[in-house]
């Protein structure tokens, strides 16, 4: 009976003595497990960082346009602005700051009234 109790007391003696390690070993081997096996780590990585890169390219190429589209624009935009702007104090009476705004009206005659 003794013999029994020194074996059980040896075994709780290693994992009361280890039970850190023990328990930082299940960890690691949790954390392999998950990344390489459920994770699929490696193909995975390459198959973003492909990805990345596809999105890089198209990026590069969609600021690119982006560039020509707004040279394009500001090439054009002068003549229409000022045809716009010709438009907009025709009809909404448009007035830039520092302008001075004077509107002349034709007076009728009326030949009752006496001036």
């Amino acid at each position: 009976m003794k013999n029994q109790t020194k074996k059980s007391n040896k075994l709780f003696d290693f994992f009361y003595n280890y039970w850190i390690t023990i328990i930082l070993l299940v960890v690691l081997t949790t954390l392999i497990r998950q990344n390489f096996f459920i994770n699929n780590f490696p193909k995975n990585l390459k198959d973003r960082q492909q990805t990345i890169e596809q999105n890089t390219v198209l990026n590069q190429a969609l600021e690119n346009k982006n560039q020509s589209l707004i040279i394009e624009l500001n090439s054009e935009s002068e003549p229409n602005m000022e045809i716009l702007e010709s438009q907009a104090r025709y009809r909404f009476g448009l007035v830039k700051d520092g302008e001075k705004y004077y509107q002349i009206s034709k007076v009728i005659q009326d030949p009752s009234v006496k001036p």
